[in-house]
């Protein structure tokens, strides 16, 4: 239904999340979940939004008071109705509204005044409708200021399993059990789907946020934190229109312990813009939103199935506390398919021990393999005690976090009792009774039957649809244990030294200047602590000798001139230059090249180096991104980091610790450790010098990009030099 059509938030929008208390009922979004009473604007007995919610609230069996409000009836679905929000005897809790466009801002007006504490809005016809729907929305928004929440519009409401309410604008079915899962969507349609699966996801509140024109999805974030009973947030996201709003908001999440689950649409779009330093392009969008996911602690799936069992795993009442499963099923093939997928999800399958092995021995037929992923064979189908016993030694198991048994049974296989499931299911809750671990059914196919599903969850026993799913859900879970004991990204905190920036900006050109000089830079590194090479700007080939002498030889000579960044790419660089003669030589040389390949540039002179040689090559760099903030980068440097692609991106702040997990994700990481017979290089120097790049970028929001290309790493404790540098303003 709804798209996210800003690219950053509105400056006239409010952080409801930041107006929120520790606590539910402080919450300013708290009478949209649990509201008393709610006037229902626009209902009609010949149906539309406004009778949809009237049904909704009633077939969901809410406890409140219902105010339908339309001056053309006296009557709606059996109630009294109301000209207008003013002639209803109380201030209500809540309001929806379900009135054409134009007459939004007109029902908000007298919601207000009426004392109404918050509301939805329903119809489209808004931002998505182009110019007018823009205005008619920024109306909206200025409105409501601090004063009242208002969900949407274009969207299909709240839906509060918790609260008893359904302020919601279609039909729902029927009631649910109150689950543990708090659901925002920006499409109403997606959010639908995943409140009438039969699938078992127990939710505690649902959102369809639509337009997010008042209060935006991270919002209903900070409610669901403040919920005692919700213990996971799944997200089904466009875009965010506050990125700071949305760390605070998931560094807190993190603290409580509260992991969320987010699908985040939108892989496939290019990168935010074009970019004169290398980094720039290796920064889009989507790349960030994944640094931003993997620094907070946030799983990012790829579909609805995906997010639906990742958080029914998270949101059970024993979570794994790391990656290893231990997983039995009555066929090899299904075995096999499990080890698979667990290779491709970072799932550790344990091996298990001599004496676990000598244990299932004793239980299954003498043919049986004792392994992990195991077979317990056909013999084993439909026996209480088989699958009560191995459940159990699987859980004893070192390195086993979750336990699972593989089978399936759908639509059409009839009852339990039928197929030996009733007798199979006792078993695992005889093995979840011995053991703290949870237990799972992985049913390899998501047709499922609905008695499957709820026995299993009246026996405390985890169910998981899917192959690929299930295991993919255990490895976000691993995941997420290891990430929680780390809590990397929430150690760091912005500071600016003050003194340090003046100095700074003493060397940058004024704004919109485009690329630094390649000496500028250098000296801006070296303010913030980066090493670089020996040398200087040389204008004329006398002075270049005289560099040359002082730094000692061998050393590059490389053009510095306005506009020219690259500089390999018009020749602009001669290196190994070992004598006065040679270097007499390739200087005039140089100057000669680049003005055949670069006619007009205004040569600024030639910069002398001293030549360095080191083990590898690494990229450096970031930007300040208009939506993100400051972000940083790091990969294989030189042409690979455009070729290969093989960089790790965090946002700012990063410290060393955080620097040196970045270098780990590389694919080629295992090139920065001892190779064959040469020794690990400095990872503590580069790491030293990422962090370095962070300040820098926090300090100086003046800087466009930065980019160190190449960072020459040395062996282990010898350090490392940025050889090249450029800045942008």
């Amino acid at each position: 239904m709804a798209t996210d059509h800003a690219a950053a938030l509105p400056t006239d929008a409010v952080d409801w999340a930041h107006l929120a208390g520790d606590d539910a009922a402080s919450h300013p979004l708290y009478p949209l979940f649990y509201p008393r009473s709610v006037a229902v604007v626009g209902a009609s007995p010949k149906g539309g939004y406004g009778l949809g919610v009237i049904t909704a609230l009633t077939s969901f069996g809410f406890a409140g008071t219902i105010y339908p409000v339309n001056p053309h009836y006296d009557t709606i679905a059996g109630l009294h109705a109301y000209p207008e929000i003013g002639a209803i005897p109380e201030p209500v809790d809540a309001v929806a509204i379900a009135v054409p466009s134009r007459a939004v801002p007109g029902v908000v007006r007298q919601a207000i005044a009426a004392g109404a504490k918050g509301g939805v809005a329903f119809g489209s016809g808004f931002a998505e409708a182009g110019e007018e729907g823009q205005s008619l929305e920024a109306e909206l928004r200025a409105l409501c200021g601090e004063r009242f929440p208002l969900i949407g519009p274009n969207c299909l409401g709240v839906m509060s399993y918790c609260g008893g309410a359904a302020l919601w604008a279609i039909t729902i079915g029927t009631r649910r059990g109150v689950g543990a899962v708090g659901l925002v969507t920006q499409s109403g349609n997606m959010a639908l789907t995943l409140m009438v699966s039969s699938r078992g996801l127990g939710l505690a509140h649902v959102v369809s946020a639509g337009n997010q024109a008042v209060v935006d999805a991270v919002d209903v974030m900070s409610f669901y934190l403040t919920e005692p009973g919700v213990r996971v947030i799944a997200a089904v996201i466009e875009g965010l229109t506050d990125v700071a709003k949305f760390r605070r908001v998931a560094a807190r999440a993190a603290e409580r312990d509260i992991p969320i689950v987010a699908l985040k649409l939108g892989r496939s779009e290019k990168a935010s813009r074009a970019a004169v330093a290398h980094t720039g392009s290796l920064t889009g969008a989507d790349r960030l939103y994944d640094a931003l996911f993997r620094q907070y602690g946030v799983l990012r799936v790829d579909d609805l199935e995906e997010l639906m069992e990742t958080a029914k795993l998270l949101a059970a009442d024993r979570r794994p506390t790391g990656p290893g499963l231990g997983v039995f099923a009555s066929s090899g093939g299904e075995c096999g398919l499990i080890a698979d997928l667990a290779a491709a999800s970072e799932v550790a399958l344990p091996d298990l021990r001599p004496e676990t092995r000598a244990e299932l021995r004793d239980i299954l037929p003498s043919f049986a393999n004792p392994l992990n992923p195991l077979d317990i064979t056909a013999s084993g189908w439909g026996d209480r005690g088989i699958y009560g016993d191995v459940a159990t030694l699987l859980a004893a198991t070192p390195g086993v976090d979750i336990v699972a048994c593989i089978g399936d049974t759908t639509r059409n296989s009839g009852p339990l009792s039928a197929t030996g499931w009733d007798k199979m299911i006792a078993g695992l809750s005889d093995a979840r009774a011995r053991t703290d671990k949870p237990i799972a059914v992985i049913n390899t196919l998501t047709d499922v039957s609905y008695e499957m599903t709820d026995a299993l969850a009246a026996h405390g026993l985890i169910h998981l649809s899917g192959a690929r799913n299930a295991v993919r859900a255990v490895g976000h879970a691993g995941w997420y244990a290891r990430w929680r004991g780390e809590q990397r990204a929430l150690r760091g905190r912005a500071t600016v030294d003050a003194e340090r920036r003046a100095r700074a900006l003493a060397l940058l050109p004024a704004a919109g200047s485009g690329g630094v000089a390649e000496s500028a830079s250098k000296e801006l590194l070296r303010l913030y602590g980066i090493p670089v090479p020996d040398g200087g700007l040389a204008a004329s080939a006398d002075a270049a000798l005289a560099l040359a002498n002082e730094v000692g030889y061998p050393v590059v000579l490389k053009i510095e001139a306005d506009s020219v960044y690259h500089k390999t790419e018009i020749g602009g660089i001669t290196l190994g230059i070992t004598s006065d003669e040679q270097l007499r030589a390739e200087h005039a040389a140089l100057l000669a090249r680049v003005a055949v390949r670069a006619p007009g540039a205004r040569i600024r002179g030639v910069r002398v180096e001293r030549m360095a040689s080191g083990l590898v090559e690494l990229i450096v760099g970031g930007r300040n991104d208009p939506v993100f903030g400051p972000i940083v980068v790091v990969g294989l440097g030189g042409v690979q980091a455009e070729v290969l692609q093989d960089i790790s991106t965090r946002l700012a702040p990063v410290d060393a610790d955080e620097a040196r997990a970045m270098l780990d994700e590389l694919r080629g990481a295992a090139l920065l450790g001892p190779f064959r017979s040469r020794p690990a290089v400095d990872l503590a120097a580069v790491a030293a010098v990422v962090s370095h790049v962070s300040q820098m970028l926090i300090e100086l929001p003046e800087l466009c990009e930065v980019d160190l290309n190449p960072v020459l790493v040395h062996a282990e404790g010898d350090g490392c030099v940025a050889l090249d540098a450029l800045a942008v303003v």
